[in-house]
């Protein structure tokens, strides 16, 4: 699991993005600088394929990067960390706030903010890599009361998803629920030590039983007290909320991450779903269409909106 804003960044950059050029000064600039940690927040990055490209920005004394946009630019590398083909075009990457916090004016410009002020990212739609491989990735910002501040972080992009890719068959789970004979602590890790499990309308259909039922299902999996970046409780409770506007056509599901936190012992269906390679990332959301297919999915960062639209697409309004 990978703290957010933590952890080192992997290898290095891209080539195509659907998203419209920017304007203004682009990242390289002749001008002083400050420096600027960029932090890839994504899990996976697929080859040939639409991304959700998600940083966070750190300055020097620790403040974050908050509101308004940035601007990118990315390169694709070859083995030894050099740039290996074209640049793409400078694009626009926009604020995109935690569930929970403030989301600002999304005109405003770029501000320097205390972590425990606000936390968002930065995010740039419709991200294509034109193959699989180290990248690089440059982002600068105007930022308010600082000036321009400019960094750059590399990254993976995989040829093939490591968990359940779009368009593939979603494992048929058929993870506890209500009534099962489980620790209620293994269905929502806030009702560990007999507590109350505090959105029971989750956790009442496995997904096996969403695909049978051929309904629309939205699975996510985050452990609301265990987790290293504080973000799957305001996720778990956004899945809740979008449950009761609809259940009527959908089935929502979380999957807690730990059967037993202190013995290290990670659930059946978090395992199969996302243990990959001796390591398993979270938070994870999944759309899965009336055909048992997966139709979108999300790592770590995501939103109310996001996810509502995605499921209105798989519901047809």
């Amino acid at each position: 699991m990978r703290r957010l804003f933590g952890g080192p960044a992997l290898a290095m950059v891209l080539v195509a993005c659907s998203s419209s050029p920017s304007t203004g000064d682009p990242p390289t600039s002749t001008a002083a600088t400050t420096p600027l940690q960029v932090a890839i927040v994504n899990y996976e990055l697929i080859a040939e394929m639409q991304n959700r490209f998600v940083v966070g920005l750190v300055l020097p004394d620790n403040r974050l990067v908050a509101y308004g946009s940035v601007q990118m630019r990315f390169t694709s590398l070859d083995e030894n960390g050099q740039p290996a083909g074209g640049t793409s075009d400078v694009v626009r990457g926009t604020y995109l706030p935690l569930p929970g916090t403030e989301p600002g004016d999304a005109n405003a410009a770029p501000q320097a903010i205390a972590p425990a002020t606000v936390r968002g990212v930065y995010e740039l739609e419709g991200a294509r890599f034109l193959e699989a491989g180290a990248w690089a990735v440059e982002v600068a910002a105007r930022i308010e009361g600082v000036g321009v501040a400019q960094g750059s972080a590399t990254f993976e992009v995989l040829q093939e998803p490591g968990t359940p890719g779009i368009g593939e068959r979603a494992p048929r789970s058929d993870n506890p629920v209500i009534g099962d004979p489980v620790p209620a602590g293994e269905l929502d890790s806030r009702a560990r030590d007999g507590g109350a499990i505090p959105d029971e309308a989750l956790h009442r259909v496995s997904i096996a039983e969403a695909i049978e039922r051929v309904r629309p299902a939205v699975v996510v999996f985050s452990t609301p007290v265990y987790c290293v970046s504080r973000f799957c409780g305001p996720v778990t409770d956004m899945v809740a909320e979008l449950q009761q506007r609809f259940s009527d056509r959908a089935e929502f599901i979380h999957i807690e991450i730990w059967k037993d936190f202190e013995a290290n012992v990670i659930t059946e269906t978090a395992t199969e779903w996302l243990y990959r390679d001796g390591t398993l990332q979270e938070p994870w959301l999944f759309i899965i269409d009336e055909r048992g297919r997966i139709a979108a999915r999300w790592d770590n960062i995501f939103t109310a909106p996001e996810v509502e639209d995605g499921l209105t697409e798989v519901l047809g309004s």
